[in-house]
């Protein structure tokens, strides 16, 4: 009983100085800072449209492979280079942008996004008021968009981009007796016992880097073989070039576009959004707002033939008279690995500076602004 009494006082002396120490000298230091416990407390629930961003902040995002970008949001919370106030009506010719990860810009300072290259163009005779969110589908656009004419703000112009991944998120939203999306209780980040002891002590902190570092390297390795197979290469002679663009072109979030086995379980998602699409045009025409729609491919549409996703939605804007803009032509060519290691940010789905840089390029010629 004794030894157990000793080696009690000694762990609890040991806490404490671990406690003590990380909180006076580790918590300042660089090591300290993990991607994976950084509080993210800007990206906020919403009763009405599910999440947001907190209007007026200033903070640098940490995001993807060590990338950081940073996070500048208006009066309404929406992406932009200065925590301005926005009116309800512009005397500028108001445009709307509305979109997932891609739109509010993955990675980048909003000056190298699309809504900051747009903004940038236009900003002496348009208002660009970038409204997307990453996780955002078509449920979301409706309802988000909806809120703020609900509100009487005014706009001219929407341009809504479509994800293949929206068709996914799609399938998870839900709908209260309000007519507000529903928040679920996996949706609301709860502080743990194990946040505190991470957060506060070195010796856990440690424990879940090594433990992280473990479960990478093992996905990594998976990685590596699949791709070897892929390119009939040796596991060893696989390149890291190699695993990456295997990775950018293997994901189950675009691969329903391709497979018509995968494509079975996503085929609800697209119903749903042309449900919820629909719902969006019929206001934005209500209200006299001009509409386009964009398409664009994930690196697996430029590397495999698109058969579920740009021919369903073509069909449905030829049908409803919607001016459809589509950027696959803009991403396609003979060497199409060295189009997507170019334009994507490497081993992701999301657009490098080259990439954004077309997307703007593109709709500047076929949108009329």
């Amino acid at each position: 009983m004794k030894k157990l009494k000793k080696i009690f006082i000694i762990l609890l002396i040991l806490l404490s100085l671990d406690f003590l120490t990380s909180y006076i000298f580790f918590k300042k230091m660089e090591f300290w800072k993990y991607e994976r416990l950084v509080d993210h407390f800007w990206r906020i629930p919403s009763g009405i449209y599910h999440h947001d961003i907190m209007p007026n902040i200033d903070v640098l995002e940490p995001w993807g492979f060590q990338m950081k970008k940073r996070l500048i949001t208006n009066s309404l919370g929406f992406r932009d280079f200065s925590n301005k106030n926005v009116n309800k009506i512009s005397k500028k010719k108001r445009v709307l942008l509305i979109g997932d990860s891609a739109i509010e810009g993955a990675g980048y300072d909003y000056e190298f996004t699309v809504g900051g290259l747009l903004q940038n163009k236009f900003s002496e005779t348009h208002e660009i008021l970038n409204s997307a969110v990453g996780s955002y589908s078509p449920s979301i656009y409706y309802k988000k968009i909806s809120h703020f004419i609900n509100l009487g703000y005014k706009f001219d112009k929407a341009i809504i981009f479509l994800d293949p991944s929206d068709i996914i998120d799609e399938l998870f939203i839900e709908w209260d007796d309000n007519g507000n999306i529903k928040i679920n209780k996996d949706d609301i980040k709860k502080v743990t016992f194990s946040d505190f002891l991470v957060n506060n002590f070195l010796i856990f902190r440690s424990a879940l880097r090594v433990s992280d570092g473990t479960e990478n390297l093992k996905n990594f390795l998976k990685l590596r073989y699949k791709a070897s197979k892929k390119y009939k290469k040796s596991f060893f002679k696989t390149t890291k070039e190699d695993i990456f663009f295997y990775r950018m072109t293997h994901v189950d979030r675009s691969a329903w576009t391709f497979d018509k086995e995968i494509f079975k379980n996503y085929d609800v998602g697209l119903r749903k959004s042309e449900k919820y699409l629909n719902k969006l045009i019929n206001i934005l025409r209500n209200n006299n707002i001009e509409i386009d729609f964009v398409l664009y491919p994930h690196p697996s549409q430029i590397v495999y033939e698109d058969i579920h996703h740009k021919p369903y939605w073509e069909k449905w804007a030829k049908k409803n008279n919607i001016n459809l803009i589509s950027l696959y032509k803009d991403f396609d060519g003979k060497n199409k690995r060295q189009i997507t290691l170019t334009t994507f940010i490497f081993g992701d789905l999301h657009w490098n500076k080259k990439g954004t840089k077309i997307v703007f390029d593109s709709l500047i010629k076929q949108i009329n602004f």
